[in-house]
């Protein structure tokens, strides 16, 4: 092959995208009967960006949450659809200039800064508490912020600022491994606290909250996270 042929092979390998990927992750919320489903996301990503879609909610009600973005976390656009039966609401959301405009059927659009890698979220929806596991620096010591924009079709959006902080570290034994997760103090829409546990990969294995009897659990590790308890 001549040398101009081994340097357009080159180029053109350079050149060709990434290959994209796509994963899911399940969550169910204990009871004293039995586990339900809670939540599910997917978040596909390629070269030009990645998107993260969450779909919370049982029987006929379901709200379904979607943020995309592009190479650089820049949010491009987002939406939140709810189902009640046969009634379906939506609000969107169009961003240019690091401004998004939030738009409800029947109201004044609303317009505020985002920065890159700002979380969508809305209510009820796990997305926040999801991404804030999955950013966390293991690393770092002290509360670690993010911004927040909370969407819903029937609500005022809102621009927040989340928080996820350490606080210590707990064992589990899952699938005959030993797992160290870190133990997390959330902050999210009314700066309500949450403990999460993460893993090493910034999987959000279990979520709780003081004074309530949600939990939490990534599909999967029902039987292991069970000695996981909110702190005294």
């Amino acid at each position: 092959m001549s040398k101009l042929l081994v340097c357009l092979a080159l180029v053109l390998q350079l050149a060709a995208p990434e290959k994209a990927s796509e994963e899911t992750a399940r969550y169910l919320r204990l009871s004293e009967k039995a586990p339900a489903a809670e939540c599910t996301f997917s978040i596909r990503r390629a070269a030009d960006g990645w998107e993260i879609r969450s779909v919370t909610g049982r029987g006929d009600v379901r709200l379904t949450v979607t943020a995309r973005y592009d190479a650089k976390d820049q949010l491009r656009d987002a939406e939140a659809v709810l189902v009640k039966g046969d009634t379906k609401k939506t609000c969107r959301v169009e961003v240019a200039n690091g401004k998004a405009r939030v738009k409800r059927e029947g109201q004044d659009a609303q317009e505020f800064e985002v920065p890159a890698a700002v979380i969508v979220t809305s209510a009820p929806d796990w997305t926040d508490t999801f991404l804030l596991c999955r950013r966390h620096d293991r690393t770092k010591a002290g509360k670690q912020e993010t911004a927040g924009l909370w969407i819903h079709p029937e609500q005022p959006a809102q621009r927040l600022t989340f928080s996820v902080e350490k606080q210590g570290a707990d064992r589990i034994e899952h699938a005959g491994e030993k797992l160290e997760l870190d133990r997390v103090t959330i902050r999210i829409r009314g700066n309500t606290p949450y403990t999460g546990w993460t893993d090493a990969k910034g999987r959000m294995i279990k979520l709780m909250q003081t004074g309530t009897p949600l939990e939490l659990v990534l599909d999967g590790f029902e039987k292991s996270v069970g000695g996981l308890k909110l702190p005294k």
